[in-house]
C-alpha cells in the first residue's frame, strides 16, 4: 500500500532563479556561477531510511518528487508542492518548511513515528 505526501516548497521561485544564475555563470566562465551563487538548499525533502550511518546517523536515499504548480501564486513563492509516493514496510525522514520528522505508511495513512521507533525498526529489518 502507498500514500502520497505533499510538501510545500516555500520560496521555490528563489531556488529556481539561483539555479538559473549559477548555470549562466558557469556557462560563461566555468565554476564562476557556483563560486558566486553557491547552492540553494531545498526547502523540503523526503528520504527513505535504509540503515545506520556513522556520519549522518542514518543512511538515506532521497526520493524523487513531482512538482505541482496548480495552487501556486503568480510568483511561485507559495503554493508549489512536491509530491512524494511513500510505501508501506519502509520508514522515512521528512523535512518540510516547518519541521523535520520520521514517518511510515500504515493502511494508506502516513503515521508519524519517533526516533526510538526508527532505531527499533532498523534493528529488526537490518540485512
Amino acid at each position: 500500500m502507498k500514500a502520497i505526501l505533499e510538501i510545500e516548497l516555500i520560496g521555490d521561485n528563489i531556488v529556481q532563479e539561483m539555479r538559473m544564475w549559477t548555470r549562466l555563470g558557469n556557462d560563461l566562465i566555468p565554476g564562476s556561477g557556483s563560486a558566486t551563487f553557491g547552492s540553494c538548499p531545498p526547502s523540503g525533502w523526503v528520504a527513505e531510511i535504509t540503515g545506520f550511518d556513522l556520519q549522518y546517523k542514518y543512511a538515506r536515499t532521497f526520493l524523487k518528487f513531482k512538482k505541482d504548480y496548480s495552487r501556486a501564486n503568480s510568483k511561485g513563492s507559495r503554493g508549489v508542492y512536491a509530491e512524494y509516493i511513500l510505501e508501506e514496510e519502509k520508514i522515512y525522514d521528512v523535512k518540510d518548511s516547518k519541521q523535520r520528522y520520521f514517518c511510515k505508511v500504515d493502511n494508506w495513512q502516513i503515521v508519524l513515528i519517533n526516533e526510538s521507533e526508527v532505531r527499533e525498526w532498523l534493528k529488526n529489518h537490518s540485512k
